[in-house]
Order: structure tokens, then sequence, then C-alpha cells
């Protein structure tokens, strides 16, 4: 049986600057304030730190935390890394739609999201977890702080703090996306080659998507050209439906399922 999902119980400040802030979030998410260093080592704590909301576990350390970053480092490494011949770009068909409105129905900590906006998408960043959300917030308005960065933010990413598939329901004939993307979150076996320190803590968050084959035929309904679903490659396919192609890479692939009527 997976562990059920753990919720931070505080947030911790470093000093008097970093109150205003950490006060914000309290009352946003309802936390209390604590500068208690005795924590447990497993729980879960939202951390304040040098100006932005970090997640860690037990005692807030000064390195280590899980935070979304949106900055001119990541776009410099973004352009180094993967173009649009990259496997992400290719599954989401860049080649051929070179500016598709995407639906991130699994956002996380938007990496993939902003991957995208940086090659020119329109990105709609989806998260139903408070906590995860309440991260993708603080690092949009980081980058929006950036120059280099805020353009992209601005024209391209949107946060949308709540339930994909109720999301995607209510815009359902009134105003389709292009392109549904969905990372889902299973077992440590299934993302073993993705079992970064940011994927085991976002697992603790959330527990596993259990509702990810649903999401699945929601976004098939919803989606105008293509779903795109992230799995490590030698996941079974989600909800034992078989995609139309897969792009896959030495680790990971991408299932891509086309609508019943495409458009």
């Amino acid at each position: 049986m997976p562990s059920p999902p753990k919720t931070p119980h505080a947030i911790w400040y470093d000093d008097a600057t970093s109150l205003a802030q950490a006060t914000r979030w309290s009352q946003q998410l309802g936390l209390p304030l604590t500068r208690d260093d005795a924590l447990p080592e497993a729980q879960p704590l939202l951390v304040f730190h040098q100006g932005r909301l970090e997640l860690h576990l037990g005692k807030p350390r000064h390195k280590g935390g899980v935070f979304a970053e949106f900055s001119a480092r990541k776009t410099h490494a973004i352009q180094r890394q993967e173009g649009k011949n990259g496997l992400l770009a290719r599954a989401i068909g860049l080649r051929k739609h070179p500016t598709p409105r995407v639906l991130d129905a699994t956002a996380g900590l938007g990496q993939d999201g902003f991957l995208l906006a940086c090659h020119g998408c329109r990105v709609q960043l989806c998260e139903r977890s408070t906590i995860i959300a309440a991260l993708l917030e603080d690092g949009l308005e980081r980058g929006l702080a950036d120059p280099e960065t805020a353009p992209i933010l601005k024209e391209r990413m949107q946060l949308h703090a709540g339930d994909a598939g109720e999301f995607m329901r209510q815009k359902t004939g009134s105003d389709p996306v292009d392109v549904v993307y969905l990372d889902p979150m299973f077992t440590k076996s299934n993302h073993a080659a993705l079992a970064k320190k940011e994927m085991q803590w976002l697992r603790l968050l959330v527990g596993q998507d259990e509702d990810a084959p649903h999401l699945l035929d929601t976004a098939i309904a919803h989606a105008r050209r293509r779903v795109v679903v992230k799995r490590s490659l030698k996941a079974p396919v989600l909800g034992g439906r078989t995609p139309h192609c897969s792009i896959q890479g030495t680790t990971i692939r991408y299932d891509v399922y086309l609508p019943e009527t495409p458009t």
C-alpha cells in the first residue's frame, strides 16, 4: 500500500526580513509560522528562505530545498540542451504547429511547462496540490521580476490552482486547448529513472495520481490536436490505453494520443 500524502505543518522563516512574506503565505495556506529548529526529520516543511518559498523535509537547512524556478539561467540551459528537436517538443508537435496552446494538467514544479513556453507555446499550468501551487506561484512571481524571463511568463504562462479535470470540463466546447500534457505521479518503481529529490518530495506531498486514467479520458475529449503522457521507459501505458505513437528516449518516453475527431 502506498503511504498517504503528507501536509506541511508550518512555515519556517529565516529572520525578521522574511517575516512579511512568510506571514503572507501563512495566511494564504492556513499554516502557522514557526522558528522552531527541533522538527521531525520526515515531516514536510515550507521554508521562506532568501526571498523564495521552498519545501524541506524536517528541520530547515540553508541548502537543499525544493522550489520552482523560472530564471534566465534555466532559459539558457533549455536553449543549450533541448531545442525543438528534443523529445518533448517532438511529442507536442512543434515542428508542424510551432505555437500551440498547451494545458500542463499535472504541472508539478512547472519545469516542462517552462520548457514549452521557452519554445513559444502558450502554457496553462494546472496544479491541484495547494502546496505545490504555492511553490509555482512564488516561482512565477520571482520570474516576473527578471527582465529576461518576464516576457515569457507574462505572455505564455498562466497558473490555475485546482483540478485539471474540472478545469477541462468547464472549457470543453468554449475554449479548448490544442495539446494536453500529463505527467502523472506514480510509485517510485514506475519513476525510477526520474527519482530525483524533487520527484521524491513531491510524491510525499501528493501521493499517487490514482485518477490519472480518468484524467487521460477527459484530456482526449478536450484536446484539439493531441494528448501527451510522460512515462518512464518501461512503465505500462496509462490505463491500459494504447497510444497512437510513442517518442522514446533512453529513460523516458512520451505516449501520444490523438482525439477521436482531430481538428
